[in-house]
């Protein structure tokens, strides 16, 4: 379940959730209650980029560079109309490691480091461990 987080200090999302295409997953208005008690300290879109699993990463990065290939020029324009927007993609991964697994190593390719790039976001790789929400 990949999701593509943008956010502002100035800028509010909601009239570009009202006009895009792209699928939105939340919008947060700054000052906003987040949760039972926390404040949003600044104004947050968040897109829907992946539907795999938390322990399909390969596929997480599939649908990502997928993504941003089809909404590109959309994503480019909202981030260029709001100057002090910083974004990054989120990706929850269940980590493997256990009493045989040592060391857990996670490719990102270099096309979707390209995209990020060239569209100025970051890149995060949440890991959990496997039984956290149990």
């Amino acid at each position: 379940m990949c999701v593509l987080k943008i956010h502002s200090e100035t800028t509010s999302f909601k009239k570009f959730c009202e006009t895009t295409k792209i699928p939105v997953f939340s919008v947060t208005e700054k000052g906003e209650l987040r949760g039972k008690t926390r404040v949003s300290e600044t104004f947050v879109v968040s897109f829907d980029v992946s539907d795999a699993e938390w322990d399909e990463f390969t596929e997480q990065v599939n649908d990502a560079i997928n993504f941003l290939i089809k909404n590109f020029d959309e994503l480019n324009q909202l981030i260029t109309k709001v100057p002090d927007s910083d974004g990054y993609l989120d990706f929850p991964i269940y980590s493997r490691l256990n009493d045989n697994i040592v060391n857990q190593n996670d490719h990102l390719p270099k096309e979707l480091i390209s995209l990020a790039g060239k569209l100025n976001l970051g890149i995060e790789m949440a890991m959990y461990s496997a039984d956290a929400f149990e």
